[in-house]
């Protein structure tokens, strides 16, 4: 059988995870019997969208991330609609759609399974223009993407110090919500647009999400005092946060959120500003993806 290329695209930035031994990691962890491979490490923003789109110039097989949610992100867009295959390895802070795959958070663990792979095609998303393969929304945790960004540090702690100063002070909006099957006029926390399950740190607000269902999940949490959302917190670490009153989960192809005020969205972990428009839509059987063999979507 004729040997697969995969070209690395490692964030040395990105996460906690020191990635200065990576090329001995892959060189003791991959089947060299089965892959010919190529190390890129990322100098700059963009750099690693432009490597992507290099290798898919030029025929490679698989590319695989080394980094978290924003470096997949990165790398993701210039595969679609290509023959070549995105596959992860987990190297960020949250690794919300390495864990979504059951890749954890070990690095090494992530590049055998490599050797073992199958290939799918999944779907992924835009929000507006921007392309998305995890997780987007807006409200609280969008507000804390957004002023996280602005911090040097990463890592739980970091994102969880956050948390709980935008809790202190964080007022809920009245958003209106319109899909295909309803329109929706209230106060929310939070909206999320759903392909995969995860934030990261096991924090999973859609249990739901499939990758390949052709949908997104919709994940409303709505207006509700603070002491009860701090006790339905532990229902997101055993995907049961469906379960609690104030949260409601719809499957959609498109959703557009509209707030009378400037609002903080978030995109595969980054936090932005819109004007008080956004549209979530899914782009259907549009990634190729490289996933461990026993993985269900």
């Amino acid at each position: 059988m004729e040997k697969k290329t995969i070209r690395f695209i490692v964030n040395p930035f990105s996460g906690v995870s020191d990635k200065k031994n990576i090329n001995s990691l892959i060189r003791a962890s991959l089947d060299q019997k089965l892959f010919d491979y190529e190390l890129k490490l990322t100098e700059a923003p963009m750099h690693a969208r432009e490597l992507a789109a290099a290798a898919v110039s030029q025929g490679t097989d698989i590319v695989v991330a080394v980094g978290g949610d924003g470096t997949i992100n990165e790398i993701a867009q210039p595969l679609l609609h290509s023959t070549t295959a995105l596959a992860v390895v987990p190297g960020g802070s949250g690794n919300g759609f390495a864990m979504h795959l059951g890749l954890g958070r070990d690095i090494k663990k992530a590049l055998g399974l490599i050797n073992s792979g199958k290939e799918i095609t999944i779907d992924t998303c835009t929000l507006n223009d921007l392309f998305y393969i995890n997780m987007a929304g807006v409200g609280f945790d969008a507000s804390v993407a957004f002023y996280t960004k602005e911090k040097s540090a990463r890592g739980f702690s970091v994102y969880f110090n956050q948390s709980i100063k935008e809790a202190l002070g964080y007022q809920n909006k009245t958003y209106k919500i319109t899909t295909a099957e309803q329109v929706i006029e209230d106060k929310f926390l939070s909206i999320n647009v759903a392909n995969a399950s995860m934030f990261g740190y096991n924090f999973t607000i859609a249990p739901f999400a499939n990758l390949q269902d052709g949908v997104l999940d919709l994940v409303m949490i709505k207006d509700a005092s603070k002491i009860k959302y701090i006790l339905g917190v532990w229902r997101f670490f055993n995907k049961s946060i469906h379960k609690v009153p104030f949260v409601d989960i719809v499957k959609t192809k498109k959703v557009t959120i509209e707030c009378e005020e400037e609002m903080h969205f978030h995109i595969d972990g980054e936090g932005n500003l819109s004007d008080g428009k956004v549209t979530f839509e899914v782009v259907p059987q549009s990634l190729k993806l490289w996933v461990p063999a026993d993985h269900q979507t």
